[in-house]
This record gives C-alpha cells, sequence and structure tokens, in this order.
C-alpha cells in the first residue's frame, strides 16, 4: 500500500463563478474537476448579482467531494483548472472572471467566505 493510500480523505467544498460566458465556463470548470476528483457532486449553478465590482451577473455553484491532497496542493490544482480556462489576476482587476473556484471548506476548518453565500 502506497503513502497516499494511508492518507485520510477531507471533505472539502468549493464554489465555482463566473461571469463572462458564464454557462460554457461552468461546464467547462465542471468537467475538468470532474477529471480530477472521481467523487466529486455539484449543485444547480445559480444566477448572482456582483457584489462589489461593476460586472455582468454572475453563474456560481457549489461542488463538494473528498481528497487526500493538502489544502496547498489542492489549491494549486485550482488554480492551474483557472489558468488553463484564460483566467488571470489581470482579468480579474478589469472584473472579467473567466473561472474563480475557491476552497470554502477543507475538513473542519473554514477557509474562504464567499461573498454570494453571504448576502
Amino acid at each position: 500500500m502506497c503513502k497516499e493510500e494511508q492518507a485520510e480523505r477531507v471533505e472539502i467544498m468549493i464554489s465555482l463563478g463566473s461571469n463572462t460566458n458564464q454557462e460554457a465556463n461552468i461546464k467547462t470548470a465542471i468537467e475538468e474537476l470532474k477529471k480530477e476528483f472521481n467523487d466529486i457532486h455539484f449543485t444547480e449553478p445559480i444566477w448572482t448579482e456582483p457584489i462589489g465590482v461593476q460586472s455582468d451577473k454572475y453563474l456560481n455553484c457549489l461542488a463538494s467531494f473528498t481528497t487526500q491532497r493538502s489544502l496547498e496542493d489542492l489549491n494549486k490544482v485550482l488554480k492551474r483548472i483557472e489558468t488553463s480556462m484564460g483566467d488571470s489576476h489581470e482579468n480579474h482587476k478589469q472584473g472579467i472572471v473567466l473561472m474563480d473556484l475557491d476552497v470554502i471548506k477543507y475538513g473542519n476548518k473554514e477557509v474562504k467566505k464567499i461573498a454570494w453565500l453571504e448576502s
């Protein structure tokens, strides 16, 4: 048995969001995440108003799954998916969000508060 098989699986919740070509980008992100996490489940996407930025509406959803990856490794995977979809820090500064993937919970740890869930 390899070391990774012995590692404990952690329950994860992430958010997905896009305000540009929203439906296509959410669909692509879901496909990419399914390649990485075989037990991933998604909520139905919902439209939300932008909070604190001037932009088109966002399409958001949540995903839950388990992983043996560290939080750091998990964030690297999510950032790689965002980048592969053309997202960048420069886009975000201009209010363009092709794809935003954020870890909300890592096990029992609350990692990030998500504005559209709070409103």
